[in-house]
């Protein structure tokens, strides 16, 4: 049999001399064009001229020849056959990617009547449909498969209006007889709200930092969403229809025009509370307003009688889009209404910020909480809270916000922050050295300004969703890294200009560098915890990132005693001095810092005991554990700790410490005989490490509970706080009835025999953890 890509290049060279020979393009036209070919290494395809009749050719039965002449696997591949037009030759003709394709009867256009008379009940049909469209889009989906399927819409927005009057289901003159009645009248308001409350929408999203292919859709296929417009245009829209309404002489039943009242009246509340040119003062009066109108929406909405032909996909043709018609997004109308409370209460909790104290701590709190909510906020949510972070009018504060954040831990009641210091002026003489005071004010300026954007850049990763959050904040860690290096330079000169003035004993050691050292620290910790939350971590591996939890806040728990210790100093000072004053200050600052080093403490130590009782687990092999025959364990340990393996110094721990941590029996398939004698014996080091540190963890949270929300700088979470701090509390107990249920297990354990328990992790999101970064196994009856 001949060679099948021999054939194709003869086929192919045939073709091509009958194309030359019709065209009348033969030896002339190879000499006139023999340089460009020269230039090339393959032949030239030659186009037919455009007036030669098509001539169409039955290919079939050598197509089918020809297939059959192929092995399995064999490809033949002609060099002008591109991918793109593979891709094109697979779209033609099918329906899912080909958006000219039409089934047989089908129509190009939709033949819905845009101007037909609504029935009352369509006409509240209608609305709920739309909102749940909208909801549907808050979740991500795009508009091509939610709002904008909506002939109504689609008549109000293409072609484009110059003004509003000329936003209407239809574009010129008709007879007075077609013309809207009062139904579609009340409609058009509603749509004309709607549309523009998602132009509010997108602005405020695009004016901050988001991410379109995991959060929302912005793109609105060359469509404009009356952007010009104010909205007393629509307010007023608004008024008319609900007059219209309530006129006596439309008749309609009562409980009908009340949902139809309450309908437009939410969507005038709502659009007032999407406006992104509210004032920062007012905010909080627009969302509770809202509230009580989705009630009586959802409390009419089997009043409404649904009209699918005013929804098409044909409309996604005529929209500047790339990809074919895709299905209509179908939402649940009660899961649309609970989408949209969840989006309001959001809203108004963020409204909260404003009212903050000025003090950059709440804010970290504020935000950290805001993205721990559940359900996880929405997109519109997460980005109204950063438009009043960054509002000009918090930015802008009186005093520095990261120099607030310094001076809450290291440099409280300092010198080197006396205000005197920015009342020095330099030499005139550029020879003479400037004033060590001085010196104090312009290095710390240099640092505020070298902090600034690391500050904001933490602020940007804690408005994002939980995921990018996460990954996020292990880039940001890397920023807040080179500042710790910076930092040892500016700490050097601040300890020798203070040696000048002979006040060292009244300046901390390293105060810059620690400063920062524990703020690293703390988003470090933050990582592992998310990646709990987040179940990125198999349960053979819990072991290992809770000790290396542990070991992150051993280090923050650390540098906070030596704040602890110089903020006691200064005490004494301040006492001995009689400035009783700064000695109350001072005093009352050392709670909040006091309340930082029980929290580093109680996360170290429960994430300790954690770490032993997930390494008994893997001993007695009641953890799941996957083949990975491509993966060796150090090389995962070098994948896990990979975004934080380049900071100074060192965070991560060799890995043949990091192993003998988790493995100090041998290897889990055969350990040694030690491990059973420890096991049977209640009073091991085994188990009393494990209770020693529950009850360290237990006697660090009660500690940090007793210093209340407001000491810890979280007063504006207050709720919240408390709930999580009380939820620690609930997985040290729950912990220790796991350990005791392990501990009565293998009380006669014998290397040959298993035990007859098994562990139950609980999942993430499914309220089954006390708190979600902290997975507390349960310990059942095989």
């Amino acid at each position: 049999m001949a060679d099948p890509s021999l054939l194709h290049r003869d086929a192919t060279a045939r073709e091509t001399d009958a194309l030359t020979a019709s065209n009348g393009t033969g030896p002339a036209f190879a000499s006139a064009e023999s340089s460009r070919f020269a230039q090339t290494s393959l032949p030239l395809r030659q186009a037919p001229r455009r007036g030669a009749p098509p001539q169409i050719h039955d290919v079939t039965e050598k197509f089918t020849r020809a297939c059959q002449a192929l092995d399995v696997g064999q490809l033949v591949k002609d060099e002008y056959f591109t991918l793109f037009e593979s891709i094109g030759a697979i779209e033609i003709m099918d329906p899912k990617m080909d958006s000219g394709f039409l089934q047989p009867g089908e129509t190009l256009e939709d033949d819905f009547d845009p101007l037909a008379p609504l029935l009352p009940e369509e006409l509240i049909g209608i609305m709920d449909q739309l909102l749940g469209y909208e909801m549907a889009w808050h979740t991500g989906y795009p508009l091509s498969q939610t709002l904008f399927t909506s002939v109504y819409i689609d008549r109000l927005l293409w072609p484009e209006s110059k003004t509003i009057p000329q936003a209407q289901f239809y574009r010129g003159d008709i007879p007075v007889d077609k013309r809207p009645g009062t139904l579609l009248d009340v409609l058009r308001a509603y749509c004309l709200a709607l549309i523009k409350g998602c132009d509010y929408v997108i602005a405020k999203i695009m004016a901050r930092d988001y991410f379109e292919e995991e959060d929302f859709a912005t793109h609105t296929y060359n469509r404009v969403l009356f952007v010009q417009a104010p909205i007393d245009v629509f307010l007023r829209e608004l008024d008319a229809s609900m007059e219209m309404i309530e006129d006596p002489d439309l008749e309609i039943d009562d409980g009908i025009r009340s949902a139809i009242i309450a309908r437009l009246q939410f969507r005038k509340s709502f659009l007032c509370a999407l406006d992104p040119e509210c004032p920062l003062e007012i905010l909080s009066d627009f969302w509770p307003p809202v509230l009580p109108y989705i009630d009586q929406v959802n409390n009419t909405h089997t009043l409404g009688k649904s009209v699918p032909g005013s929804f098409s996909t044909k409309i996604q043709r005529r929209l500047a889009s790339t990809v074919p018609p895709r299905p209509i997004v179908q939402v649940e109308f009660k899961d649309a209404l609970q989408t949209l409370k969840q989006l309001c209460t959001d809203c108004e909790e963020a409204t909260r910020f404003k009212d903050l104290p000025t003090d950059p701590l709440e804010y970290q709190s504020f935000l950290w909480t805001f993205a721990s909510r559940q359900p996880a906020p929405l997109t519109y949510s997460r980005s109204y809270l950063s438009n009043i972070l960054f509002d000009p009018y918090i930015l802008n504060a009186p005093v520095s916000l990261p120099l607030e954040d310094v001076k809450s831990f290291v440099f409280h009641e300092s010198p080197i922050l006396d205000p005197s210091n920015w009342a020095l002026s330099p030499p005139r003489n550029p020879l003479m050295p400037k004033p060590p005071r001085l010196q104090f004010a312009l290095l710390i300026d240099e640092f505020v300004e070298r902090v600034g954007q690391p500050y904001l850049d933490l602020w940007v990763a804690l408005g994002q969703n939980r995921c990018r959050l996460r990954r996020m904040l292990a880039h940001v860690i890397i920023a807040w890294d080179m500042l710790q290096q910076d930092a040892v330079f500016v700490d050097a000169d601040l300890v020798a200009y203070a040696f000048q003035l002979n006040i060292s004993e009244e300046v901390m050691d390293g105060p810059l560098q620690t400063w920062v050292y524990i703020k690293k620290l703390w988003m470090i910790e933050k990582v592992i915890i998310l990646g709990f939350e987040q179940d990125i971590y198999l349960p053979d591996e819990h072991a290992g990132m809770y000790y290396f939890l542990s070991l992150m806040a051993n280090k923050r728990k650390d540098a906070l005693l030596r704040c602890v210790q110089h903020n006691n100093d200064r005490t004494v000072q301040f006492l001995r001095s009689s400035h009783f004053e700064d000695a109350q200050s001072t005093s009352e600052k050392l709670s909040f810092i006091d309340s930082e080093f029980q929290q580093a403490t109680g996360i170290s130590a429960f994430a300790k005991a954690l770490h032993g009782f997930y390494t008994i687990a893997n001993y007695l092999h009641l953890l799941p554990s996957p083949k990975r025959p491509f993966s060796t364990e150090d090389l995962r340990y070098e994948l896990r700790m990979k975004p934080f393996l380049s900071l100074q110094p060192s965070e991560v721990p060799p890995f043949e410490e990091f192993q003998a941590a988790l493995q100090p029996y041998g290897s889990y398939c055969d350990p040694s005989p030690s491990l059973y004698e420890d096991f049977k014996q209640v009073d091991s080091k085994l188990w009393s490490d494990i209770g020693a540190s529950l009850k360290a963890a237990k006697d660090a949270f009660a500690k940090v509970k007793k210093y209340g929300a407001k000491e810890s700088n979280a007063g504006g979470v207050e709720q919240a706080w408390n709930k999580e701090t009380q939820g620690m509390l609930a997985s040290c107990i729950a912990l220790g009835v796991a350990v005791a249920g392990l501990k009565s297990a293998v009380k006669d354990i014998e290397p040959s025999s298993g035990v007859q328990v098994k562990v139950e992790i609980p999942p993430a999101g499914a309220d089954k953890r006390y708190v979600e970064g902290w997975i507390v196994p349960k310990i059942l009856k095989g």
